[in-house]
């Protein structure tokens, strides 16, 4: 995830933590520990008035929703989000919808997946027989792998964002993989 939608969650979070009142307090029955004390499950915007004095309604920022619990924001010392092209990060900061973030990520992907492509292609070349038949099976169970993997981080009951999610996911390993795969001697060994 870039940076820029690293922005946007945060100020979506800051935007939920500014709407809840001021005033909220939360009822504890008695022999409960506060830590067993749930909030309301809705908060509720306090009635504006006009600071003139007409009695007329303000109109009231609207309140964001919460992002998910289960969202994973990266950190920026992320090995594999250094590795991210500026072009992504350009089109990750213009994303407005599902399928803005979908399309840059496969945008990225496939800047990877030929990267990855080019480097397995080459190690192939300078390895022995035994070598690059060892290295086809790893590339053939790594893609199997892979494909599954993302494919788990999709679901319907999940929402667009498990769309978004998977994506990220085929990314990510991509570019693990091409990595890997740029780490691996270029000649056969000695001999």
């Amino acid at each position: 995830m870039s940076l820029g939608l690293r922005a946007a969650f945060a100020a979506a979070l800051a935007g939920a933590a500014l709407a809840e009142p001021a005033s909220a307090t939360v009822f504890q029955p008695q022999n409960r520990p506060a830590s067993q004390v749930q909030p309301p499950s809705t908060v509720t915007q306090p009635r504006a008035v006009s600071p003139v004095g007409s009695g007329k309604p303000v109109a009231t920022p609207p309140v964001r929703p919460a992002l998910p619990a289960n969202l994973k924001l990266p950190t920026p010392s992320d090995p594999v989000l250094a590795h991210y092209s500026p072009t992504y990060d350009g089109c990750m900061r213009k994303a407005v919808s599902t399928l803005d973030i979908i399309d840059c990520v496969a945008r990225e992907n496939e800047r990877w997946d030929g990267r990855l492509n080019r480097v397995y292609q080459s190690r192939l070349a300078s390895f022995t027989d035994r070598q690059r038949g060892a290295l086809k099976r790893a590339q053939k169970a790594w893609v199997l792998f892979r494909e599954a993997d993302c494919a788990a981080y999709e679901d319907d009951d999940w929402g667009t964002i498990s769309r978004i999610d998977a994506s990220q996911c085929l990314l990510r390993r991509t570019v693990e993989r091409a990595l890997e795969l740029e780490a691996l001697p270029m000649d056969h060994g000695p001999g």
